[in-house]
């Protein structure tokens, strides 16, 4: 699998990927990052080799029905097979890609800080589909230090949330260090902040 990490560069699985496996902590937490930067690469060459599968698809079936009228055969199934695999290995990808790199952020945060922050703004992303939101979120440390950071959200419409806590993970103490962030929860509106707790690797 070497050959994916060094060649297939057709996606952007995070370019911050090495540097967080150098942050890594554990030995565990590097492995999981590899194997679903891995997984995600391979679902992206899936996605993108499904393209010209769907593309062919009808000219294959064309193709067929001309063959088999010619030739007499009766063979529907093979009509399933061929839309099954134009459609299924790029429905696959996509699956396999959206999953990895899901995982592979979790793990990336994995062996990082955790804190109780506020959201300060909303921000609607415009283009997105479905709509996604870009939230605008601080968090006081113990030492004075006022952390920034982006945290994106689908889903429902968070605006009711500005103002209220909202607990995130980083892998750094970079007051402006603005999209080391992963959104883990919104704890209840009487959370307290709790800088950089180190959390153990997950």
């Amino acid at each position: 699998m070497t050959w994916l990490d060094q060649k297939i560069r057709l996606h952007n699985a995070d370019d911050q990927t090495a540097d967080w496996m150098a942050k890594a902590r554990t030995p565990k937490s590097r492995t999981r990052i590899r194997r679903w930067s891995r997984m995600e690469t391979i679902g992206v060459v899936a996605a993108l080799c499904g393209v010209p599968l769907l593309l062919l698809a009808p000219i294959a079936t064309l193709a067929c029905a001309v063959w088999f009228g010619v030739a007499g055969i009766d063979r529907p199934d093979v009509y399933w097979w061929l839309w099954g695999i134009a459609a299924g290995v790029p429905l696959v990808g996509a699956v396999l890609m959206a999953v990895s790199s899901r995982e592979r952020r979790t793990a990336c945060f994995a062996d990082g800080y955790v804190s109780i922050g506020r959201v300060d703004r909303v921000i609607e992303c415009p283009g997105d589909d479905p709509v996604s939101y870009e939230l605008r979120v601080s968090a006081e440390l113990s030492d004075g230090v006022v952390l920034r950071r982006k945290v994106y959200l689908g889903g429902g419409n968070p605006r009711r949330r500005t103002g209220t806590p909202i607990r995130f993970r980083h892998n750094s103490l970079d007051p402006d260090d603005v999209y080391d962030a992963l959104f883990d929860r919104f704890p209840g509106a009487d959370a307290k902040a709790a800088p950089h707790a180190r959390k153990s690797a997950a």
